[in-house]
């Protein structure tokens, strides 16, 4: 059962609970990574999760691991993480994308293109109507060269999913996988692929 680290919570350095059972339920072993932990923090572990809301100091973390080509996945916030690690600019604030009491999230339609990992981990690429919660969009010229588009929002063209063309396995999306009840069931493949990535990068020479 290989080890997937995940960065606390920026609030108070809370657990990221949706993400702890989604890596749990793909047969991960969880290490949750305190705000401040560094490179250090990785030792046997063989993959890395940043889920949004990740603290900014997993930027640490973030590093290393893709300095080693770690199997990387990143949800929400954590794709602007990404983006940023390798050079793109801010996202932009876009309207609230869930009503005023945050708990039942507003869904849009994405497009996610052929050829992409995400698309053959999950079996299918096209059309896709995914969670919204997010309050930051990332649009092109915002977006790090050295990273791939492989995913959109059909109606202002935000960028919902980015890979990174230097390394094995190293993926982010918008929208959140982990709250699985409400995105499509396919999207739970990401943390089996992730699982099944970390056990090869462990098992490597």
């Amino acid at each position: 059962m290989p080890t997937i680290a995940i960065p606390a919570a920026q609030r108070n350095g809370q657990h990221p609970t949706p993400g702890i059972r989604a890596v749990e339920a793909a047969g991960g072993q969880v290490r949750v990574l305190a705000p401040g932990e560094g490179a250090d923090a990785l030792a046997g572990a063989g993959g890395l999760f940043i889920p949004d809301g990740a603290d900014p100091q997993a930027a640490a973390p973030l590093a290393a691991a893709l300095d080693d080509d770690m199997p990387v996945l990143a949800t929400g916030s954590g794709m602007h993480l990404l983006n940023a690690h390798f050079g793109g600019e801010l996202p932009s604030p876009v309207a609230r994308h869930y009503p005023d009491d945050e708990t039942e999230p507003l869904r849009h339609q994405i497009y996610l293109s052929p050829g992409s990992k995400v698309a053959a981990i999950i079996g299918s690429a096209g059309m896709f109507r995914v969670n919204s919660r997010h309050k930051l969009a990332l649009r092109e010229p915002q977006r790090a060269e050295r990273l791939m588009t492989i995913a959109y929002q059909l109606d202002d063209g935000t960028i919902e999913g980015l890979e990174s063309k230097e390394h094995s396995w190293v993926i982010a999306v918008q929208f959140l996988p982990e709250q699985g009840e409400e995105v499509p069931a396919a999207f739970n493949s990401l943390f089996l692929g992730l699982v099944e990535r970390a056990q090869l990068f462990i098992e490597s020479p």
